[in-house]
């Protein structure tokens, strides 16, 4: 996303731009799939339109229009003699506030889960009023003591969607980002979700931009007052500047060891995980009864020590109603049939700790030497989670240093009315 949107940007502003693309694709839609004529992204992209403003003004820019979608959730025990669902949500017709609808989840796990949301809100106001916001997540949860089944049980999950990475490196996350991102999406707004999903706002950003795919770089260097450009087939050319948008962990493949070597070590500080997400047909990911089947499905031990989501695609997607039930599970902790695999797509993402503001700042300071000719960006180089606003966000700040105007900052999403879902 940070080097389309990047594209884009400097694109309209008057710049001659060429992409060279890694993967046979376009970038973040190279894992896209056909799948019994409806689309399937990988990974399923919805946006909250308080934390992914300059994602979505980016879009109405385009003209990409988008509909509100409810990502209710359900919970359910593992590794046990069945699989037992104990949390269904929705929300109300009044007010979209959050409830629980099952009753065994109600009568067990209740009043537990109201204690850590009572919890909760106090931390969020007491934590946003101190001057000691320079803790972990962990800390965050030990000073306050919250309730271990709400946290554990119903807000790590939805952590873990966002995020993609264990509960061990969720938890060494500086706390203020990730609590910024919990208080605003509990203010019952619907997420919003683009039409024609990820290819769409692929086609708008990639339109008049030469993309060469399945190109990977294997060198970059600079050449007097140009920068050499070198591909793994052998090809090469001459450019003005060079912006890379890739996860750190690669860019020693390619950057010029000797000219380089001051923003190759600074790079190798960011840190990333990867995983795995399946795409397959195997319902054994969602509650055994269908009628608690929920856009989101979580799945965990009752230690919290093993979990994996789902996301029932169907129930997401308006081009795929009606058709088999598909899903994507993240890091799946339970066999999936291999037969019933559609495709399996290896990720890298970026995580966030103690260090990474203080990297981005030199980052960006880096970034203003009026000499400098090779530019970085992606969700790791911009404060906050790293997610598509991130990358979105870093895209405008490589924009600015290159002072390319940015119109679409500050327009409100275009919302239509949501197409029939199979909820």
């Amino acid at each position: 996303m940070a080097g389309l949107a990047t594209a884009r940007m400097l694109k309209d502003a008057g710049h001659q731009i060429t992409i060279f693309e890694a993967l046979p694709g376009r970038g973040m839609d190279s894992y896209s799939l056909a799948y019994e004529g409806g689309n399937i992204d990988s990974p399923l992209r919805v946006m909250n339109p308080m934390l992914w403003k300059n994602t979505l003004s980016l879009a109405t820019h385009l003209g990409i229009k988008t509909f509100p979608v409810r990502t209710y959730m359900s919970c359910s025990w593992l590794f046990e003699d069945k699989i037992e669902t104990w949390l269904t949500t929705s929300r109300t017709p009044i007010g979209n506030f959050p409830i629980i609808n099952n009753r065994k989840g109600i009568k067990q796990y209740g009043w537990r889960i109201v204690k850590g949301m009572l919890q909760l809100k106090t931390a969020l106001k007491q934590f946003f009023k101190s001057d000691n916001q320079d803790i972990t997540l962990d800390e965050f949860v030990r000073i306050n003591q919250i309730e271990e089944v709400f946290w554990n049980g119903v807000v790590m999950p939805v952590l873990f969607t966002i995020c993609t990475c264990d509960a061990k490196t969720i938890g060494e996350w500086p706390a203020k980002p990730l609590l910024v991102f919990l208080r605003q999406l509990t203010d019952g707004d619907a997420l919003l979700r683009i039409q024609g999903g990820t290819p769409a706002l692929v086609d708008k950003l990639s339109e008049g931009v030469e993309i060469r795919s399945s190109t990977p770089i294997h060198k970059i260097e600079e050449r007097g007052e140009q920068v050499y450009v070198e591909t793994a087939q052998g090809d090469s050319a001459l450019f003005d500047r060079v912006i890379v948008a890739t996860p750190t962990t690669k860019v020693h493949k390619f950057l010029h060891p000797e000219q380089f070597a001051d923003d190759i070590a600074l790079l190798k500080q960011f840190k990333f995980v990867d995983g795995e997400l399946v795409i397959h047909t195997d319902p054994i990911v969602m509650p055994e009864r269908r009628k608690d089947w929920s856009v989101l499905s979580y799945m965990m031990d009752r230690k919290f020590t093993k979990q994996h989501f789902t996301v029932w695609l169907n129930s997401i997607e308006p081009s795929l109603v009606g058709k088999s039930a598909v899903f994507q599970t993240w890091n799946p902790v339970i066999e999936i049939d291999p037969k019933k695999i559609i495709s399996t797509v290896k990720l890298t993402r970026a995580v966030v700790d103690t260090n990474t503001l203080s990297l981005n700042t030199e980052l960006q300071k880096r970034h203003l030497d009026p000499n400098r000719k090779v530019f970085y960006c992606g969700s790791w180089s911009c404060d906050g989670l790293p997610i598509l606003e991130s990358a979105v966000t870093s895209a405008m700040h490589i924009a600015e240093i290159f002072k390319a105007p940015l119109p679409f900052v500050g327009l409100k999403p275009i919302v239509e009315v949501a197409p029939q879902l199979g909820y």
